[in-house]
C-alpha cells in the first residue's frame, strides 16, 4: 500500500513534468494509475478527480490524434470537480477558484479540441453562474464565450413577448440566443457597470437583425464607458480606449437603426475629443504593441466619422475623414477602400493609384461578416458566375490542348468562400481531390461542412491561410491545377501568388482565375484599386507577371462577372499553362 505522502510526491512529480512539452514520463503515468485507483474505493472524491483530470489533460499536447473517449473522460473529471455531486461532503468541496477554472477548462477543450461549440457554451455557463469569482475573471470568461456563442446566433431568430424564438428547427439553436441574453444579464448582475456587457447584447440583437434594440444597447454601452472615464481620478489608456471602441460601435449601429447625421457624428466626435488626445499621446509607458492598437483604434473612429460623411454625400469630408485615418494607419484597408469609394478617376490621389494590396485582417473581417449572406447575396442579387466561368473555361482549354479532364488529380482552390467552386468541381469532376484556402475563418468552416451531391465532402482539406503562403507549404511539383474565383480582386499584386503557384505545379500545370477589368494609360502599372474597393488588373499586366513567373496564357475570355449598381461588372477568365 503507498503512503499518501508518497501520493503526493508522486502528484507534484506528474503536474511538474506536465509543464514540459517532452513526452509524458513514467511518473505521470504512474501518478494518473493512482488516482484511478483511489477513484475506485472513493469515486467522488474532487482533489482526486482534480489531479487526475490534470494529469490526462497534460497528456492530450502530447499525442497527435487523441482518442475522443479520453477527452470527454477529462470532460467529465473537469464537470465533476466544477460542479460536486451532492455526495461530496462540504468540507471535501473544491475552492471556487478551482471549480470556476476547471469548467473553463472544459469549456476550452471542448470548443478547441473537439471542436463543440455547444458544449463549451454549457461549461461556460456553469462557471458563469458560479458565486464568488473575481470580478475579472467572470469578464474574461464571458469575453471569450460570447463570440462563440454569438457565431450559432441564428440571424432569423425573432423576440415574441420578450422571450427568444428561433425559426431553426434544431432545439439548440433554438436556445442559443437565449443562452446570450442569459449570460449578459448574468454578469450584468456581477458587474453592472461594465459597459462591454452591453456591447455583446447590442451584438446578439444586431446578430437577430434587430438593429433598434441594438442600437440602445450600444448606447447604454457609450454612455458607461464614458461615465467610467469621466469618473476616473487617472484617465487610464484602457478607459479610453474602451470609451473609442463603444462610440464606434454605437455610431455604426445608430447608422443601421436610421439615426441622423448628428447622433452618429455626436458619438464619433465626443470620443475624438475625450480620448483620442490620450490614445494618441507619445508620453506613456506602453511597448509598441500596445502604441499599434491604440493608433488603429483612432485610425477606425476617423473612417468611420468619414462613412457618416459619404452616407451624407459629403464626400470631400469624407475624403479628408479617410486619409486622416490613413496617415495613422497607412495599412488600413477599410479606410483605403472607402477612399477609393470616394474618389472619381481624376481625383484618386498617390494613396489610391498607388495601393497595390489589401490588409489580410481587412479581407478577412470583410468576409467573416459576409459568410451568412454570402451565397443569397452573391447568386441569386448579384447574379454572380465567376466559379463557373473558372470552370467552363479550365474545361474548354483542356479540350484545346487535347488533354483529358482525367488528367486533372488534384486541385488547390484559392480563397474557396462557402466552396461554390469547389462544388462544382466536386460534382462534375468527382475523382478530383480538392484542397481549399481562406482567410475568412467563417468561410472556412462552412466550405469544410459543404458537401457534393453525392454526400461526400466536396474539400479534402481546407486551411485559414493566406493565398501565398498556403501555397509555399506545398510540395514542389505536387498540383495539377490551382483555381482562384473572384481572389484575385482582392489580392491586388498577384505576383508573389504566381510564383508561389509556379513552384507547387507540376510542369504543364494550370492555374485559372477571374479579373476585374482595368485598362490605364501606358505609364501605369496595370493594377488599380477600383471604387469598388476591388483591385482591377490590365491584360498587360497579366501578360507581364505570367511570363516573369514562368506561364503562358493559354485563354483569355471577356466576360461579365457579375451585375451590381444596375452595370455589368466586367471582366476575365484567365487560364495560365505552367511552361515546362
Amino acid at each position: 500500500m503507498i503512503s499518501d505522502a508518497r501520493r503526493l510526491l508522486y502528484f507534484f512529480m506528474a503536474l511538474i513534468s506536465a509543464q514540459s512539452s517532452a513526452p509524458p514520463p513514467s511518473n505521470v503515468l504512474q501518478a494518473i494509475r493512482i488516482c484511478r485507483e483511489k477513484l475506485e474505493v472513493d469515486p467522488h472524491y474532487p482533489k482526486i478527480q482534480h489531479s487526475l483530470a490534470q494529469l490526462l489533460d497534460s497528456t492530450i499536447s502530447h499525442v497527435d490524434d487523441v482518442d475522443t473517449a479520453s477527452i470527454n473522460e477529462v470532460l467529465q473529471l473537469y464537470r465533476a470537480v466544477g460542479q460536486p455531486s451532492i455526495q461530496v461532503k462540504e468540507e471535501r468541496l473544491p475552492p471556487k477558484k478551482i471549480r470556476f477554472e476547471s469548467l473553463i477548462r472544459a469549456g476550452t477543450i471542448a470548443k478547441d479540441i473537439l471542436g463543440d461549440k455547444f458544449q463549451a457554451i454549457e461549461y461556460y455557463s456553469m462557471a458563469l453562474n458560479l458565486d464568488g469569482i473575481e470580478e475579472s475573471l467572470i469578464l474574461l470568461a464571458f469575453q471569450t464565450i460570447m463570440p462563440t456563442l454569438l457565431s450559432l446566433v441564428n440571424v432569423d431568430d425573432h423576440l415574441v413577448d420578450g422571450a427568444t424564438m428561433a425559426s431553426d428547427s434544431s432545439a439548440q439553436h433554438k436556445q442559443i440566443s437565449r443562452y446570450a441574453f442569459d449570460l449578459c444579464n448574468l454578469v450584468e448582475a456581477k458587474s453592472p457597470t461594465e459597459s462591454i456587457v452591453d456591447e455583446y447584447r447590442g451584438a446578439t440583437f444586431r446578430r437577430m437583425n434587430q438593429s433598434e434594440l441594438a442600437f440602445q444597447s450600444y448606447h447604454r454601452a457609450v454612455v458607461k464607458s464614458k461615465q467610467l472615464f469621466d469618473n476616473a481620478s487617472n484617465k487610464s489608456l484602457a478607459l479610453a480606449a474602451d470609451f473609442l471602441r463603444t462610440a464606434i460601435v454605437a455610431a455604426a449601429a445608430a447608422r443601421e437603426a436610421g439615426r441622423g447625421f448628428q447622433q452618429q457624428m455626436g458619438y464619433l466626435v465626443d470620443a475624438e475629443q475625450t480620448a483620442v488626445p490620450l490614445l494618441l499621446s507619445l508620453d506613456y509607458d506602453q511597448d509598441e504593441n500596445s502604441k499599434d492598437q491604440f493608433r488603429d483604434q483612432v485610425a477606425e473612429l476617423y473612417t468611420n466619422m468619414g462613412i457618416a460623411e459619404k452616407k451624407q454625400g459629403s464626400f470631400k469630408n469624407a475624403q479628408d475623414f479617410f486619409i486622416k485615418s490613413l496617415e495613422i494607419k497607412p495599412t488600413d484597408g477599410h479606410a483605403l477602400v472607402q477612399l477609393a469609394s470616394v474618389s472619381d478617376a481624376d481625383n484618386v490621389g498617390d494613396v489610391v493609384s498607388s495601393a497595390r494590396e489589401l490588409e489580410p485582417e481587412y479581407v478577412s473581417a470583410l468576409f467573416d461578416g459576409y459568410s451568412s449572406r454570402f451565397e443569397t447575396e452573391l447568386v441569386d442579387i448579384l447574379q454572380y458566375k465567376g466559379h463557373s466561368l473558372v470552370y467552363e473555361s479550365l474545361r474548354n482549354a483542356l479540350k484545346r490542348i487535347g488533354k483529358s479532364p482525367a488528367s486533372i488529380k488534384n486541385v488547390v482552390d484559392l480563397g474557396c468562400g462557402t466552396g461554390l467552386l469547389g462544388a462544382l468541381i466536386a460534382d462534375k469532376m468527382p475523382w478530383v481531390i480538392i484542397s481549399g484556402v481562406d482567410l475568412s475563418q467563417r468561410m472556412v468552416e462552412i466550405s469544410r461542412e459543404r458537401k457534393s451531391k453525392r454526400g461526400s465532402n466536396v474539400y479534402a482539406s481546407v486551411s485559414n491561410d493566406d493565398a501565398a503562403k498556403y501555397l509555399s507549404t506545398l510540395e514542389r511539383r505536387s498540383i495539377d491545377c490551382v483555381l482562384a474565383s473572384d481572389v484575385f480582386i482582392y489580392i491586388g499584386d498577384i505576383s508573389n501568388v504566381l510564383e508561389e503557384v509556379s513552384e507547387c505545379l507540376i510542369g504543364g500545370g494550370m492555374i485559372g482565375f477571374t479579373i476585374e477589368s482595368y485598362e490605364g494609360s501606358n505609364k501605369e502599372s496595370g493594377l488599380r484599386l477600383l471604387s469598388s474597393g476591388r483591385f482591377g488588373h490590365s491584360r498587360t499586366y497579366i501578360n507581364e507577371v505570367a511570363k516573369s513567373n514562368g506561364f503562358e496564357v493559354l485563354s483569355w475570355e471577356e466576360r461579365v462577372l457579375r451585375h451590381q449598381g444596375g452595370t455589368h461588372v466586367k471582366g476575365s477568365s484567365v487560364i495560365l499553362r505552367k511552361l515546362q
